[in-house]
């Protein structure tokens, strides 16, 4: 694996220098051309797993060999743009000698694997080539899936939501790997509990836990505004504390205590949670059973068993084969792994996916005695055995991919947009005709996942992975081999190594610092290496000034420093040219800081250390002629009108394919010339921006292959504002996905996002769109949406969504979702007629939505078509409904009162009552029409008239809205024949 990783790494480093605008010599450029041809054909030899001793001497030699060429080339490197001549000179003369040697080296060892290889290929032609039909192609693995234990489920169903009023703390007990969590996800997710409780958490402890980080983490969940989220940083642990109790003081809540090891852990958590004396429950999982009977109360724990032979069985073949069936060829030793498993989830679905991608019997037969020899050890043992057998078996270009898993701390979710950008900068992909390098690791991390090695965490509403983890054992055994692969060196901080120096094993790439937040300053001292190419510190509360010299570490490529503040850039980050990724949290940058001279740069990733604010980046960024990724929260960018870089006026980012947080007072022509090859783009303004330059959108059509947009507002102020939307002929014209926040526009703006030709998914949120003066309303009046696949409706104020009833009119639709929009009662009619449309998720919305949706899923059925599933969480208490809330309605009125006074210059007096009562008259009656349309499903459904519904509009109108009009207006009088109110 280490030797695969190496050669690729070593490709990857040719392929940037021959891309880059050093000034080589031409016999420089020759001699990478071939080296980079003779590393490649080395590649080819070394997807074996072979446990031949000759073969693994060799592949250690050729990545010692393929470190110590990529370690002298880069260092050389450093050298050859210095502006001393002399220093240039003999860099270039050392240069040239290395590559040719090299290259001489390069030939040597393949010759030897050629012959090894040989050797290897004609013992195989000796084997047996039973079987050959393919178990699994690819099986698309659901996250939360769970076999067995249906006795179980129903038994902490019951605990959960039945018996006693007062806070009850339930443990899970169990090994490692024996579906612990799993279990509680089943329970978490289950509909029963989720209609039951107000609030659910989830919070993974694990050996080394951080108090913060798990108060954070709920209350981000607890705590709703924005605003308040982003002050939370700055209040102490005991401060989280109260806030968190509060936040959960009245409410019934579920809280998941994940992988907790230790009764002080316990100790240290269990006052968070208040007894409100309504049923509220803490389900807590751990390997230890004292732990698990010190928290439990009343009950004692429940032990999580081994599953049943069947039961293990039915989750083998679905790990192994998904939907199909076991061949008959492969089911005599598939029982046999299964037996030797006994009954311990992990193992099953890790060797399942192992055996998966096997085509033939004696594979199996190979993977089946292997997990024999491990019968007679203990659980953990045999259980730790099988997870390393399984990662023998992966191919060699997942091996060192699935290995950095362990940067990473124990039980961490991890960013998948974060994990590709740093395998693409350690070189670990393998760079393949014109794919992409992150379509390429996508691909791979697929891979992991249907192997079971890799877990979703996290999806986006429109399906994409967005989070991931590994399990607990898994993550020792990524450590362990990293570590025999003198790859990985972690370091936790302790008690005991508090201050201590640190000294790197002999070539050690990669170096991970993890503390658990109780310590402020480390000496780093001794912890340094010139080979060392990685940096990673998730340790959050480290000062600026307990960062050890970067001095030592010039080849490093990834310097991950997201975790620790600066008050100021450091210098010595300058120096380090290798750098491919660099994450950091930082107030300001000066604007002269010769960013420039990072020019292999791939990804920077800039947090602010101030909340609310802007960081003006350096004007040589423009100089980073290899950056694919720049994001920032807010972020102004100096023109590249303005920058000189390298001689070259107007220089453009010709490989930058994402960008977010980018001002909009930035958003100009030249600024979109300069990035025109940008695929992402996330653009952030405040109010007054969107006041000043609204017209800066226009520029949105130099972008030609932007596909995915999204714009958010910030510090806005609704009276104020008279923002809109770009005509369409300045939209990017292969823009797939709009997302919306806070940037409030009329809904009539809503006709140009319609036509909009290659859009599928629209997400509004946040008072995205608004109507000041009038009801919400979004009405679709004729065709559109062509392509349009997802819609997210989140925290708006929309009270009609209409639709025309055309064919035409979301002819692809498959997924709504919407979230907290309390005032929508329906959904267009024509989701009833359908063909496209799967699922309907209401979060937060009012029952006259879920009722209305319902019926649209009826009418489905109806027809025969069992496709379109609606679900409904959190249901709120109906806002202006039939069963009329009186002191909502009033607020309404009082606003629209209040709205004609300001439109018109009049007071409420007996002089403009006559104008106000007709407004306020107006808007009832569009309430009161607002239920018409989900009536008429109903009506035309039964074949009844309209007369009864409107019988039931003049009661509500005479028995609700006159009353409060007399209240409101003392001149209104209600004076009408019962002719009159049939009517």
């Amino acid at each position: 694996m280490a030797a695969y990783a190496a050669l690729t790494s070593l490709m990857g480093t040719i392929h940037l220098i021959s891309q880059s605008t050093l000034d080589l010599l031409e016999g420089h450029k020759e001699h990478l051309k071939l080296l980079y041809e003779k590393v490649g054909s080395m590649l080819e030899f070394l997807d074996t797993n072979s446990d031949d001793e000759p073969m693994k001497d060799l592949l250690k030699k050729v990545k010692d060999v393929a470190h110590n060429v990529e370690d002298e080339v880069e260092s050389q490197l450093r050298l050859v743009s210095e502006k001393d001549e002399h220093v240039r000179t003999e860099a270039d003369e050392r240069l040239l000698a290395i590559l040719h040697q090299a290259i001489e080296g390069a030939d040597s060892v393949t010759k030897e694997l050629v012959k090894l290889k040989e050797n290897i290929n004609m013992q195989a032609a000796n084997r047996s080539l039973e079987g050959s039909s393919s178990p699994r192609s690819h099986v698309s693995i659901l996250e939360n899936d769970m076999v067995g234990y249906n006795i179980e489920q129903e038994c902490m169903r019951g605990q959960l939501i039945g018996r006693s009023s007062q806070l009850e703390v339930i443990s899970i007990a169990g090994m490692g790997g024996i579906g612990k969590s799993t279990f509680a996800k089943k329970m978490f997710y289950d509909p029963s509990i989720l209609s039951f409780f107000d609030f659910r958490g989830w919070i993974t402890v694990s050996k080394d836990y951080s108090l913060r980080k798990m108060l954070l983490s709920l209350l981000q969940d607890t705590i709703v505004e924005k605003e308040k989220k982003e002050k939370l940083d700055k209040k102490s642990n005991g401060d989280l504390a109260d806030l968190l109790q509060k936040s959960l003081k009245g409410r019934r809540y579920l809280i998941v205590v994940d992988d907790i090891w230790s009764r002080e852990a316990w100790d240290d958590i269990r006052l968070w949670f208040p007894e409100n004396s309504n049923a509220s429950r803490i389900l807590l999982t751990t390997r230890d059973m004292k732990v698990a009977e010190y928290a439990s109360s009343p009950e004692d724990p429940f032990p999580m068993r081994p599953l049943e032979l069947e039961e293990s069985w039915n989750l083998f073949c679905q790990k192994a084969f998904g939907k199909k069936d076991c061949p008959t060829e492969f089911e005599n030793v598939a029982k046999l792994v299964v037996e030797n498993c006994k009954g311990l989830p992990l193992m099953i679905s890790v060797v399942a996916g192992a055996l998966s991608s096997k085509r033939r019997l004696e594979e199996w037969r190979e993977v089946a005695q292997s997990v024999s020899s491990l019968v007679n050890l203990d659980d953990y043992q045999r259980c730790s055995g099988v997870l390393a057998l399984s990662y023998k078996h992966l191919p060699s270009h997942l091996k060192a991919c699935y290995l950095y898993f362990g940067v990473f701390p124990k039980a961490r979710e991890i960013s998948v947009k974060k994990l590709i950008r740093l395998w693409a900068a350690e070189g670990l992909l393998e760079l393949k005709g014109l794919e992409g390098l992150e379509k390429l690791a996508s691909n791979l991390l697929h891979d992991l996942i249907d192997k079971n090695l890799v877990v979703v965490s996290t999806r986006s509403l429109c399906g994409r992975i967005k989070a991931c983890r590994i399990h607990d054992l898994l993550h020792d055994l990524c450590l362990r081999e990293a570590k025999r692969e003198m790859l990985l060196y972690s370091y936790v901080v302790d008690p005991i190594s508090y201050g201590a120096g640190k000294i790197l094993p002999e070539g050690c790439r990669w170096v991970s610092v993890h503390s658990n937040g109780n310590f402020r300053r480390i000496l780093f001292d001794d912890l340094t290496h010139s080979k060392t190419r990685s940096l990673h510190f998730s340790a959050n509360d480290l000062w600026q000034d307990s960062l050890l010299s970067l001095n030592h570490f010039k080849l490093l490529r990834v310097l991950d420093l997201e975790a620790v503040e600066f008050s100021y850039f450091p210098s010595e980050i300058l120096h380090l040219v290798g750098l491919r990724y660099l994450a950091l949290a930082i107030y300001k940058i000066p604007e002269d800081v010769p960013i420039s001279n990072l020019w292999n740069l791939q990804t920077l990733v800039v947090s602010q250390s101030e909340l609310d604010g802007r960081i003006s980046l350096p004007i040589g960024i423009w100089g980073l002629s290899q950056l694919r990724h720049l994001h920032c929260t807010s972020m102004y960018v100096h023109s590249p009108r303005k920058v000189s870089v390298n001689e070259v006026n107007h220089p453009i980012l010709e490989k930058l394919l994402s960008v977010s947080g980018l001002s909009l007072s930035c958003c100009t022509k030249e600024m979109f010339e300069g990035i025109k090859k940008v695929k992402k783009l996330g653009i952030f303004g405040t109010g007054n921006e969107f006041i000043d330059v609204p017209e800066c959108l226009d520029n949105l059509i130099h972008l030609h292959e932007l596909e995915t947009l999204k714009i958010a507002g910030f510090n806005m102020d609704l009276l104020d504002f008279d923002f809109r939307l770009p005509r369409l002929v300045s939209f990017p014209p292969n823009l797939k996905k709009l997302t919306l926040s806070k940037t409030y526009l009329p809904w009539e703006d809503m006709t140009i996002i319609s036509k909009l030709p290659k859009l599928e998914v629209l997400q509004l949120k946040n008072s995205a769109f608004v109507e000041a003066w009038s009801a919400e309303r979004w009405e679709v009046t004729e065709m559109g949406f062509p392509e349009l696949k997802f819609v997210l409706l989140e925290k708006l104020d929309l009270k009609y969504w209409r639709a025309a009833d055309i064919d035409d009119n979301f002819p692809c639709l498959e997924r709504v979702v919407i979230r907290n929009c309390s005032y929508l009662k329906q959904i267009p009619k024509v989701f009833a007629d359908s063909g496209t449309l799967q699922r309907i998720e209401l979060w937060g919305c009012s029952p006259s939505l879920v009722t209305f949706a319902k019926k649209i899923q009826e009418n489905h059925e109806d027809l025969g078509n069992n496709m379109l599933k609606v679900y409904a969480f959190d249901t709120i208490g109906e806002v202006n409904s039939d069963e009329v809330n009186e002191e909502a309605a009033e607020g309404d009125m009082e606003k629209t009162v209040k709205s004609l006074e300001q439109e018109t210059g009049l007071d409420s007096d007996e002089d403009s009552e006559d104008l106000a009562m007709k407004a306020v008259l107006d808007m009832l009656q569009s309430e009161l029409d607002s239920d018409e349309e989900a009536a008429d499903i109903d009506a035309e459904k039964a074949g009844q008239s309209s007369r009864g519904r409107d019988r039931s509009k003049a009661y509500v109108y005479k028995n609700y809205f006159a009353p409060l009009l007399v209240e409101f207006f003392p001149n209104f009088h209600l004076e009408e024949t019962e002719e009159e109110s049939s009517k």
